[in-house]
């Protein structure tokens, strides 16, 4: 059987191959063929007449002088060596895998490479999306560690329902107490658990409900103890996954049950603000809620009632730091701080009772800030004596009182002197220690008397 041509082989190295190279006995380059990109890359006038290692980059330069040195030993088999070529632009390397065989007849060495460029990029590509997806999955655990802690603050009992095996999936501390469980006895359970024979016809009829709507359905249960407790459910559908959520909450803590009659309650033309002894927000009125600005009760309740109330947080300590069972507040004058960002000036009551075993605060708020005083002058913007600034307490900042009581304290001065001297501006003038001119300013300023500038 006769052996292949030569140009055979060439040909068909060259069509497999992406660069080839020819290297003398003394391993500089002698020639070198591509048909491809890389022909830019490696110049065939720059690197041929120079030594192979020359282009190698360092950290593979003795690799690819073992792999020479093996091929030179062993004429005819064939040595894989993995490198990457430097190129005429210094910034840029070219990785290669390349087959290193010696010629049986001479001393030559032929160096098939193939481009592995597009290998890499692909390498590259996975280690960006695999970096990628372990960034998202910290921050997906980091999110749902800090939702995990936020439901472990609140006072109301949430649970997660698969709505395929009725199981509970989640749940956080607050509804194992408001269903008499012990912690760890409801996840992994059929729901409805905790509940009285009523209250799980009840709720099995809610989430019959919740799966034909995306709407909270609202509901009353009771608990296995008898407890009143107050629940919604929706339904979460995910994917093939369905999921109820359930919220339940303790009957006295809902603002129906704290409130005064609905109807009188909401028809008050003055606000009414209910708060626990800590000044949490458990129910507002209308009036009140207008006054403030806020769309619906649900977004009042449950924060502290310093939200609104008063210039600074030391107002509402100071507001039920003075309330006794047996002694209310009355006219107690501060601020309402407006969703709008606006303040209105108001006038408190408040009183403490008992409704269902719990202290309770029910505060009285009225807007005074268009109310004029049989005492206040509408021409005269200027408080008249220390007695109105200092009921202006709460109302406005401490500085500004200050500067008031200066004011109130220089008018009162002058219309003092001017009285002892008759209305004489020179003598008051000098009696004061002041120029005429400084005199003059000032009765204009606090409205005194004639403002003409003329020597009396």
């Amino acid at each position: 059987m006769s052996s292949s041509p030569p140009e055979s082989h060439e040909s068909l190295l060259a069509s497999l191959s992406d660069l080839q190279f020819t290297l003398n006995e003394s391993l500089f380059i002698a020639d070198i063929r591509s048909d491809t990109s890389l022909q830019r890359l490696l110049p065939k006038d720059t690197l041929i007449g120079t030594p192979f290692s020359q282009w190698v980059r360092e950290s593979d330069a003795q690799a690819t002088l073992d792999a020479f040195t093996a091929a030179q030993a062993d004429p005819g088999h064939v040595h894989r060596v993995d490198l990457a070529l430097l190129t005429s632009n210094a910034d840029e390397t070219v990785p290669v895998s390349c087959w290193v065989c010696a010629d049986t007849t001479s001393t030559t060495l032929h160096i098939a490479c193939l481009d592995l460029r597009s290998e890499t990029n692909l390498r590259q590509q996975l280690v960006n999306a695999q970096r990628t997806l372990e960034q998202d999955y910290w921050s997906n655990r980091r999110l749902e560690a800090r939702y995990r802690r936020m439901l472990e603050m609140v006072a109301e009992g949430f649970i997660v329902v698969d709505d395929l095996s009725g199981r509970v999936l989640e749940a956080n501390t607050a509804a194992f107490a408001l269903l008499g469980l012990d912690e760890g006895a409801l996840v992994g359970r059929v729901f409805p658990v905790g509940l009285d024979a009523d209250g799980a016809r009840a709720l099995t009829e809610l989430q019959r409900e919740a799966r034909s709507t995306t709407a909270v359905i609202q509901g009353k249960v009771s608990s296995a103890d008898g407890e009143p407790l107050h629940t919604g459910v929706t339904c979460l559908r995910q994917g093939n996954e369905t999921r109820l959520l359930i919220r339940i909450a303790a009957a006295s803590e809902n603002s129906t049950d704290q409130s005064l009659n609905d109807d009188s309650f909401n028809a008050s033309p003055d606000g009414i603000l209910i708060t626990d002894s800590a000044g949490m927000v458990i129910a507002a009125n209308t009036a009140y809620l207008e006054m403030a600005g806020i769309q619906d009760a649900q977004q009042a309740t449950g924060r502290r009632a310093d939200r609104w109330l008063g210039r600074s947080l030391v107002d509402l300590d100071v507001l039920l730091g003075n309330i006794r069972a047996d002694k209310p507040l009355q006219l107690f004058s501060s601020v309402l701080r407006t969703e709008f960002g606006t303040q209105l000036d108001i006038e408190l009551s408040a009183v403490q009772t008992q409704r269902g075993g719990q202290s309770l605060i029910l505060m009285f708020i009225r807007d005074v800030g268009r109310r004029i005083g049989s005492e206040q002058s509408t021409e005269v913007h200027l408080p008249r004596s220390i007695e109105q600034i200092t009921g202006r307490v709460g109302r406005v900042p401490l500085k500004q009182l200050v500067r008031e009581s200066t004011d109130v304290i220089e008018a009162l001065c002058i219309e003092a002197a001017l009285k002892l001297t008759q209305d004489n501006r020179a003598a008051a003038a000098e009696l004061l220690g002041l120029s005429r001119q400084s005199l003059y300013t000032k009765l204009r300023r606090f409205d005194i008397g004639d403002s003409e500038d003329s020597v009396a």
